[in-house]
């Protein structure tokens, strides 16, 4: 999650932390994590320098950074700090792109999306090196999210399970309706990270792993995202947006899915079905709508003719 809010708030805490930085051990082509802490996170800090920071390098790769940049300042913070009283409960972690700074809530780490420490961590960090990438160019929240969460894991089955859900309930959101959730409740939000993540993942998978990257590079030499994803892709966000919930209504894509080998993948493939017959159902219901919209128009105008004596 990003946040051009709490900039004081970072500033307020780095001025009033009194701890000593202590560097992510790393590889020497991966950024450098200062993590900090409070006394009573020392334990969790000392876990959170165990993490291997050659995952870092992928997160690079896919976001198109080639230069690791200045140090990321990695602040964990506890339910006392002024930071967590003024972000909402459930959400477990930040960025600061501006300042190069992520905050994480480490009490708060367990639940969809933040499911592992390891996974925050390197979500946040994703951010700033997307913003890095395009050169602080504002990035759409859809595809900022996404691409955080493609970076730091991989596409489980919680994630097809609550895919599917969205199916079921009823897609074919506008991409200004996706963008919205970002700033609702909890439930929410959930929905927009995972279909978020579908989207992105998709476009990579149709484009090749490296799209992204293009297209933020393309945003750090000065072009809109609009513009640079479709000098990349060939494609504008609206075509990506209606192929995308096209090919979710396929057989063949669920067919992959119900050969997962854990036991929730039939309750997922049924929702997947019953989805894909809702959504056919929606659109044989839309295009009967326009036939008859047109059948008046037609008639409408053979009567006009007529009346007015027209050829």
């Amino acid at each position: 999650m990003t946040s051009n809010r709490k900039s004081v708030l970072i500033v307020a805490f780095i001025t009033v932390c009194n701890v000593i930085p202590t560097a992510l051990s790393q590889s020497n082509s991966s950024v450098e994590l200062l993590i900090e802490s409070p006394t009573e996170l020392n334990g969790i800090a000392e876990q959170v320098r165990t993490f291997d920071s050659r995952e870092l390098v992928s997160v690079m790769r896919l976001t198109g950074t080639h230069n690791p940049g200045a140090p990321i300042r990695t602040l964990l913070l506890s339910e006392q700090s002024t930071a967590a009283q003024n972000t909402p409960s459930w959400v477990a972690g930040f960025a600061d792109p501006p300042n190069d700074v992520v905050i994480i809530f480490p009490d708060r780490v367990g639940s969809y999306p933040y499911r592992s420490l390891e996974g925050v961590l390197f979500h946040e960090v994703a951010h700033i090196l997307i913003s890095r990438t395009a050169n602080g160019r504002s990035v759409p929240r859809w595809f900022n999210e996404g691409l955080a969460s493609a970076a730091e894991q991989s596409w489980s089955l919680e994630d097809r399970s609550r895919f599917a859900w969205e199916l079921f309930v009823g897609s074919d959101m506008t991409i200004t309706q996706l963008e919205s959730l970002f700033g609702q409740g909890r439930q929410d939000v959930a929905r927009a990270y995972v279909i978020s993540e579908a989207l992105v993942r998709y476009i990579l998978q149709r484009h090749g792993s490296f799209a992204a990257a293009s297209v933020l590079n393309r945003m750090g030499s000065g072009a809109s995202f609009e513009s640079a994803l479709y000098v990349t892709t060939g494609l504008t966000i609206s075509e990506h947006l209606d192929r995308f919930w096209a090919d979710q209504m396929t057989w063949k894509y669920w067919i992959n899915f119900a050969g997962h080998p854990f036991t929730l993948w039939g309750f997922s493939t049924l929702l997947a079905i019953v989805a894909i017959w809702r959504h056919r159902q929606r659109r044989r219901e839309r295009r009967r709508q326009w036939e008859m919209e047109e059948e008046w128009e037609q008639a409408t105008w053979e009567e006009h003719r007529r009346k007015y004596r027209l050829h």
